[in-house]
């Protein structure tokens, strides 16, 4: 019967009355289902082996079937944090998937943004150093204090590799930005980049942090930025994500809310993220 629903809902819009209907009725289920859920969602062992197969089976339809649900109801997301506050973002699940792919490049002496989210998770013990920027001094952990469309003292040829996740479309003159990106990696070092193409514009940025939400990246438009600098045969560009996903980062939704055939669908014309790798060859 689920499976019946979640396929209804992909071809008809749903009534105001059963959309509340069904709402209620997931609600109900995820009552009754919760005393069989262990911490951070598990099912604990000593439920029997089907038992728990057909569980982890129901809950992975609920949350598809609940995606589909959240996508067509009313004209509010329901998340403005992009869906981290009910999981992980689905942007997030794209910068994972393309970081995890290039986790060879992170090596040496690397340079990430803000915070070490990235470089340590996905280079382990090939990084041997690591430096943080920020483009002030109020982040504690920032090794680095610059902004890379002004001057600067970072030396030049100085990382082998730089993880530059959401921060182009926050940089106002691109171009100088990408420049001193390729400046300051030395000869063979690695850029990789990841940058919206869909996504809510933050209000608060530009007031807390003195950021401003300022570009929305296609595949092409990223390619044209970067390979001006890198060249074009070091300059390689991939969008993630699709129509359905990309709905569902502007409703707000999770990953998790998504099967996984449905997240790894890429259809560059409807791109969630767009990720790029440069080479500096000189």
């Amino acid at each position: 019967m689920l499976v019946a629903w979640i396929k209804a809902i992909d071809k008809a819009v749903i009534p105001r009355e059963l959309r509340l209907w069904l709402r209620s009725k997931q609600a109900l289920f995820l009552k009754r289902s919760s005393a069989l859920i262990g911490p951070k969602g598990r099912l604990p062992e000593v439920l029997p082996r089907p038992t728990r197969r057909v569980a982890r089976q129901a809950l992975s339809l609920l949350n598809a079937f609940t995606a589909r649900v959240r996508l067509s109801i009313g004209t509010q997301p329901v998340s403005y944090l992009w869906g981290s506050d009910r999981g992980l973002a689905i942007c997030r699940y794209y910068v994972d998937q393309f970081l995890q792919e290039f986790s060879s490049d992170i090596s040496g002496h690397c340079l990430e943004f803000q915070t070490d989210e990235y470089t340590t998770r996905f280079g382990g013990s090939a990084v041997t150093k690591l430096d943080i920027l920020h483009i002030d001094d109020s982040n504690p952990s920032a090794t680095i204090v610059a902004d890379l469309s002004k001057p600067n003292d970072i030396p030049s040829n100085c990382f082998d590799c730089i993880i530059c996740t959401h921060v182009l479309h926050h940089v106002f003159e691109l171009d100088k930005a990408v420049h001193e990106l390729y400046r300051i990696l030395k000869s063979g070092g690695i850029l990789l980049v990841a940058v919206p193409q869909v996504g809510m514009c933050d209000p608060g940025i530009g007031r807390s942090r003195g950021l401003l939400d300022l570009w929305r990246f296609s595949e092409k438009s990223l390619y044209l930025l970067l390979a001006n600098v890198f060249g074009q045969e070091n300059t390689m560009v991939r969008g993630y994500g699709n129509s359905l996903t990309a709905a569902g980062q502007i409703r707000g939704l999770a990953a998790h809310e998504f099967t996984k055939g449905e997240l790894d669908f890429h259809d560059w014309r409807l791109s969630v993220e767009v990720c790029a790798r440069g080479i500096k060859r000189v």
